[in-house]
């Protein structure tokens, strides 16, 4: 009563994605590290600029990470993948 095991093939694409947490991350702290030394001059707006940099830092990480994904989406590729089911 045991079923034949029957494989199914399957077109697959394999790429590179990249991670969006580590490109936000790094321009966080790229921005903060920036808006840091601009704020020496004047202490009062440190906090504004901190806050601002790294919002400004992180969106831009984030949009590079997507410009990366779309020039690397076309590079990916395709393959048969097999499914065994029982």
């Amino acid at each position: 009563m045991s079923e034949k095991p029957t494989s199914i093939q399957t077109p697959v694409l394999i790429r590179k994605a990249p991670k969006y947490l580590p490109f936000a991350l790094t321009g966080f702290s790229l921005g903060i590290t920036i808006a840091l030394v601009l704020g020496l001059s004047s202490i009062e707006i440190v906090g504004l600029l901190v806050v601002l940099g790294g919002l400004a830092g992180g969106t831009i990480g984030i949009l590079l990470a997507l410009i990366f994904d779309l020039i690397y989406r076309g590079r990916g590729k395709k393959l048969e993948a097999t499914k065994i089911t029982e």
